[in-house]
């Protein structure tokens, strides 16, 4: 006997979907886009191998890094990333067709994992992505890591499509000072991302990009 849902739900995901309108199968489509929307904000992978955006935003994705720097925030807790950005895929998808374009993202994605196997690949928009290097990956940013993935990508989308794709690439090091908590990084690593990944796009360099933020989150000594 299929599941059905209640006229109340139903309208409550239309208006939270409203591009699921006139779909036959809106209701259980709906029910699987929340679904999928809690599992990437749990940290499940999404179809490209990358941690979803939400993870970050709104998930734990960094509790574990900010509980592992708990007594270094007062000189600043660090972070630091390579940015990662194809070049018009939209026009590839245009020419080649969306499978050649979901094939390139997961190829970019697996080349990432393994230069950075330590690293939290993280997709922070349609096809923009970051390996972000913090205190649970053990190894900083260098100039190596940008020169072998500037290298890699290329040959990994041109392995996996047979044809030529190119990336904008940026690196940023953000320092946050007395960050109050793990929930406000996320939101603010995700903007300094998409910044320096604009900074990149714009200015042509893929230079490291330093950003000191100072949140004042730590509690003043009280008198005892």
């Amino acid at each position: 006997m299929p599941h059905v849902i209640s006229e109340r739900s139903e309208r409550a995901l239309l208006s939270l979907f409203p591009r699921a309108a006139g779909r036959p199968d809106a209701p259980s489509w709906l029910v699987d886009q929340l679904v999928d929307a809690e599992l990437h904000r749990m940290g499940h992978p999404d179809p490209t191998g990358a941690l979803h955006a939400l993870a970050l935003n709104q998930g734990v994705l960094i509790k574990e890094e900010y509980d592992l720097s708990s007594h270094g925030h007062a000189e600043g807790w660090m972070i630091e990333a390579v940015l990662v950005d194809p070049l018009e895929l939209t026009v590839f998808n245009m020419h080649h067709g969306f499978p050649a374009g979901d094939a390139a993202l997961k190829a970019i994605v697996a080349t990432m994992k393994e230069l950075s196997p330590t690293a939290k690949i993280v997709r922070l928009h349609t096809d923009g992505f970051a390996t972000l290097l913090g205190p649970t990956a053990g190894v900083r940013l260098t100039p190596a890591l940008h020169t072998s993935l500037a290298s890699a990508l290329p040959n990994a989308v041109r392995a996996a499509t047979g044809h030529e794709l190119r990336f904008t690439f940026g690196q940023l090091r953000l320092i946050v000072v007395d960050p109050p908590n793990w929930q406000i990084l996320g939101p603010l690593i995700w903007a300094e991302c998409e910044r320096a990944l604009m900074i990149a796009r714009r200015s042509g360099s893929s230079e490291v990009i330093e950003r000191n933020v100072a949140l004042n989150g730590r509690l003043p000594e009280l008198p005892r």
